[in-house]
């Protein structure tokens, strides 16, 4: 006990606060393995006297190590409260992770008549609060062999928004837990953990919170890439006969989802393409209504409207346009459908599956209304079709009325698709060459909107130039003047430059009435001054000809 006093009890070691302390510390600190609690107690008592607390901390800290772990419970009480938890907290943390279990069993035993636990509560906090996770879920397993309910505490201390506890902590602690045989403890894990989110109110922006939250998939997924921890979970709580349970497991996904980052998401991705019809349309639903998350729930109905199963899609569909939240978007749903698969640059979905779809909207209980907004949408679905496919969608629509603004439509996508970069300008002219006799509405507007975008693009010279020498050898020889002639008329926004391209391509073609062309269109602009920096660049390009032709227009 005279070393307590003596200059090697002043010593500090180096070796306190190391894994295997128990072995290495100090032999300064040695006595407190012999001496008897009061001893020890008013040993303290005159260590912080004496402005020596760093020291009495130690002491405490080795007594905590070296005393049996029964000893410790028997005599924590004689220590004053404080003390009494930094002596078990200490315990619980440096001990090996069986002792620190034994010591929460038996303290809890030990506390058992009383109302309050204050030893074992503290024990619990810091060992789900501060151990690694595999140490948890040992910690755990030991508690549950004996019975003891500090199973369920500690589960719920390390999923508690206070525990510090990071998500990538407890898709760690979840992995462990199921090693060491605790499945059920795992899956209270993640439903408190999901709760917690659920529970919590969005973030006003980004942040280190909220990109947390929004993390928890993406640590299943990094843990267990092809496990997929997260969706089997939900895709058993998803067939539960506990309606409130299923309830509450969408709403948790929603949230989940909805606060998710932009870009890929493979937890929106896996519940659209595998998940129930009735499930993905109310979890849509929340996106939209209750999470006000537009943008995920197009993404979730994006990746289930790329299902095989027509009678799935029906299914969906019928639902979809029930629901109050989204009937809105039905056609929105089923312009995803009609696009096929939801792989990027997939092609369309084929005609008779659209055609075997039509046919199963009625049986799944569909209204009639998506029956006609199902061929409107494939009838303007232009991209990836062919001539002779978007002919036959659109004799497929019934009403003459809809079929006329179905054609329109198609006509002006036909002609936005072609403005694309590294568009297939064959492909634009074999369309509108299958539409010219049956479908002459869709041609017209596709003429128009190449020769004068309604939107804000920018349509150049040279591809109305090309488009038209195409389809002037494609025997369009009316639409090829059509294009050429609305294009020209826009004098606000032809410069003279585009009038040169277009007149050479005119000219190459050659086209018997190039003169009444340029005459009718760039003779009568009302601007002369723009009229004669036309001629002028003509004139520059050796266009001599066809200067004269726009000049004469005016005598």
């Amino acid at each position: 006990m005279t070393g307590a006093g003596s200059a090697a009890g002043d010593r500090r070691t180096d070796h306190l606060f190391q894994p295997d302390l128990a072995e290495s510390l100090n032999e300064a600190y040695a006595w407190v393995a012999r001496a008897e609690v009061r001893q020890f107690m008013g040993i303290l008592d005159r260590m912080r006297k004496e402005h020596r607390e760093a020291m009495a901390m130690r002491a405490l800290y080795a007594f905590a190590l070296r005393r049996p772990v029964d000893e410790l419970v028997e005599l924590a009480h004689h220590f004053d409260p404080r003390d009494g938890v930094m002596l078990m907290a200490t315990a619980a943390l440096s001990r090996p992770v069986g002792e620190a279990a034994e010591l929460a069993v038996m303290q809890q035993e030990a506390e058992s008549g009383s109302e309050r636990a204050p030893i074992t509560a503290s024990i619990v906090h810091d060992v789900a609060c501060q151990r690694t996770a595999f140490d948890v879920a040992v910690f755990v397993r030991v508690v549950e062999e004996r019975g003891s309910d500090l199973a369920e505490r500690t589960v719920q201390v390390f999923a508690g928004r206070g525990s510090g506890r990071t998500n990538l902590d407890k898709a760690l602690l979840y992995t462990a837990l199921r090693d060491e045989g605790c499945d059920r403890e795992a899956d209270r894990l993640l439903e408190l953990t999901l709760r917690a989110i659920a529970d919590s109110e969005p973030d006003a922006g980004p942040g280190e919170e909220g990109e947390e939250i929004a993390d928890l998939s993406g640590a299943f997924q990094h843990l267990s890439p092809v496990g997929r921890v997260l969706e089997r979970w939900i895709e058993e709580r998803l067939k539960a006969s506990d309606a409130t349970q299923v309830e509450m497991t969408r709403r948790l996904v929603a949230k989940l989802i909805a606060r998710r980052g932009a870009g890929h998401d493979a937890l929106a991705e896996h519940i659209g393409r595998t998940t129930r019809p009735r499930h993905v349309v109310k979890l849509c639903a929340l996106l939209a209504r209750e999470e006000e998350s537009p943008a995920k729930c197009a993404l979730v109905r994006h990746y289930a409207a790329g299902h095989t199963n027509v009678q799935e899609l029906a299914a969906l569909v019928s639902y979809w346009h029930k629901e109050p939240a989204l009937t809105r978007t039905t056609r929105e749903l089923l312009a995803d459908i009609v696009a096929g698969s939801a792989t990027p640059g997939s092609a369309p979905r084929p005609l008779d599956e659209l055609k075997h779809l039509d046919e199963w909207l009625p049986e799944k209980d569909a209204a009639p209304e998506c029956s006609r907004l199902l061929r409107y949408v494939a009838a303007v679905g232009v991209e990836g079709r062919s001539g002779t496919e978007l002919v036959a969608l659109l004799d497929n629509v019934e009403r003459s009325r809809d079929r006329t603004r179905a054609a329109d439509e198609a006509g002006r996508r036909l002609a936005l698709a072609v403005m694309e970069p590294h568009a297939d300008r064959d492909w634009f002219v074999e369309c509108l060459s299958a539409l010219r006799t049956r479908h002459s509405v869709a041609v017209d507007a596709a003429c128009r909107e190449l020769s004068d975008p309604s939107t804000r693009l920018t349509v150049g010279a040279a591809l109305v130039a090309d488009v038209a020498a195409r389809l002037h050898r494609a025997d369009l020889r009316d639409e090829a003047w059509t294009l050429l002639e609305r294009f020209l008329e826009n004098e606000q926004s032809v410069t003279p430059a585009a009038v040169v391209e277009v007149v050479g391509g005119v000219l190459a073609l050659p086209l018997p009435d190039a003169e009444l062309l340029l005459r009718a269109t760039v003779g009568r602009w009302s601007d002369v001054g723009h009229r004669d920096d036309a001629v002028a660049e003509l004139r520059a390009a050796e266009q001599h000809e066809a200067a004269e032709w726009v000049i004469k227009s005016l005598r």
